[in-house]
């Protein structure tokens, strides 16, 4: 199912994915959440269970997940102005930001597109930020440090 250059909806995104056939047997799970506005919470299995967080605001699709809390990181300061060197090594379709969750500062990472892009673009957004969690989380999160 194509959204032929028709926005995306959360709806209409989460029938398209659990429709296409090129995915993985159990590679996405998608749920709608309500809330405040509706958010589409995606499963990714094979990414270690990697949770991300869509929402479709106007003409973009963002998708989010939450990373590890900012305190947890052995410098803040020094990861944070390395992820700035180094941003397009690190996160290929994503870039890295700071949010506050319960008082709590967080890193988390994002990607935006167009609300109109093809299914394969968004199934590849997707993807790519799973596997940018895991390579970042592996190779500079706290976990790492501490080995």
């Amino acid at each position: 199912m194509e959204n032929d250059s028709k926005p995306w909806t959360i709806e209409t995104l989460k029938t398209a994915i659990e429709a296409h056939g090129s995915l993985l047997p159990g590679e996405f799970s998608c749920q709608i959440s309500q809330g405040a506005s509706s958010v589409l919470e995606v499963g990714v299995e094979a990414a270690g269970d990697v949770q991300l967080y869509v929402a479709i605001q106007e003409a973009q699709i963002i998708t989010t997940t939450v990373l590890w809390p900012r305190a947890a990181q052995d410098d803040p300061a020094a990861f944070e102005a390395m992820m700035l060197r180094s941003h397009k090594i690190h996160l290929p379709l994503c870039a890295l930001s700071i949010d506050t969750i319960n008082g709590e500062e967080y890193y988390e990472l994002f990607g935006s597109m167009s609300a109109q892009s093809k299914l394969e673009s968004v199934i590849a957004e997707f993807r790519a930020i799973a596997t940018s969690v895991i390579d970042l989380a592996q190779d500079l999160g706290p976990r790492a440090q501490a080995s």
